[in-house]
């Protein structure tokens, strides 16, 4: 049920944000909106993509055949084939294993990952979710991986137009007992993303997920096919439980993927998708995300002045 002074007060805080996320689950509306930015900005968009295509030999993924990729994202809404140098890898592991990350995302819960249990035990919980704050503009990995041509030119074939990078994130997932609360918290239920008219979200895994431990979820093709489970979920969004998500697709439809650190993909996170909790091994991710416009929700951006150990 729709918290009605929660929704009054998001929208005084963000009336964009919240508008467009009563819109955006309407299809008609999306593929409006997306088209208008696109014809407005024509001109912008082909010399972006030239600019693009001139860096791209500067390009991490140049091996990569872009064209197919693209084509599969739009397609499925899940594009595979991304794999970050180990160099790349090296650089972002050592800033997480010497920067604080803060556990819950709180800006006031900080902590070095390798002293996790000792978090835990002042703050009297399980850290399901730690995450850096202020990663790409203090990772020069991620910086280089934001300004990426591959990324980019993707970006705006996929979107139709000049790509808005809206945010970088970075974050451990750990093997903890987690209540329904956190799980649900940090989106480890199946679940549909309205974040714009049309955005998607690139992911890296930066250490090594194997089955069970801590794979992203994705259910293929559900973007143009989402599950109508309940009265109104064609323009509901909610979260689903396992045994509706399993019980709507086939099997294989619904990917755990896995891979070994660097393993990167693209996703248009309308789709249905989740977090899993690892079993016995730490995951860490970076997503990296383009949309049409940037409602400032999805960043990592914050004031370091506000940052804060746990007592």
């Amino acid at each position: 049920m729709v918290n009605v002074s929660n929704v009054i007060s998001s929208f005084k805080d963000n009336p964009g944000y919240v508008a467009m996320r009563g819109l955006a689950r309407f299809p008609i509306v999306r593929n409006f909106v997306t088209s208008a930015r696109g014809a407005l900005n024509y001109r912008a968009y082909q010399e972006f993509l030239k600019d693009c295509e001139k860096r791209m030999d500067r390009s991490f993924f140049k091996g990569v055949d872009r064209h197919a990729f693209v084509k599969e994202l739009d397609r499925k809404g899940l594009a595979f084939g991304l794999m970050l140098p180990e160099e790349t890898i090296k650089e972002i592991r050592n800033y997480a294993d010497k920067t604080p990350v803060y556990a819950d995302r709180k800006p006031n819960m900080g902590f070095i990952y390798d002293q996790r249990e000792a978090a835990e035990a002042k703050i009297g919980k399980p850290i399901l979710v730690a995450q850096y704050f202020n990663a790409r503009q203090d990772c020069g990995a991620i910086a280089k991986l934001v300004n990426d041509p591959f990324l980019e030119w993707v970006a705006a074939m996929y979107l139709g137009s000049v790509p808005t990078f809206v945010g970088s994130n970075l974050w451990w997932t750990s093997p903890v007992q987690a209540s329904d609360e956190d799980k649900d918290k940090h989106a480890h239920f199946y679940h549909r993303d309205v974040d714009d008219f049309r955005f998607f979200k690139y992911f890296f895994y930066v250490t090594d997920v194997k089955e069970g431990e801590g794979a992203h979820i994705c259910v293929l093709g559900s973007i143009t096919n989402p599950p109508v489970i309940k009265k109104g979920d064609k323009w509901n969004i909610r979260r689903y439980t396992d045994a509706e998500i399993n019980g709507y697709y086939p099997a294989g439809e619904i990917l755990q993927i896995t891979g070994p650190a660097g393993t990167g993909f693209a996703e248009d996170t309308l789709c249905i998708h989740k977090g899993s909790t690892p079993k016995t091994e730490p995951r860490l991710l970076l997503q990296i995300q383009y949309a049409l416009f940037d409602y400032g929700t999805m960043n990592d951006d914050q004031n370091p002045g506000v940052l804060a150990l746990i007592d």
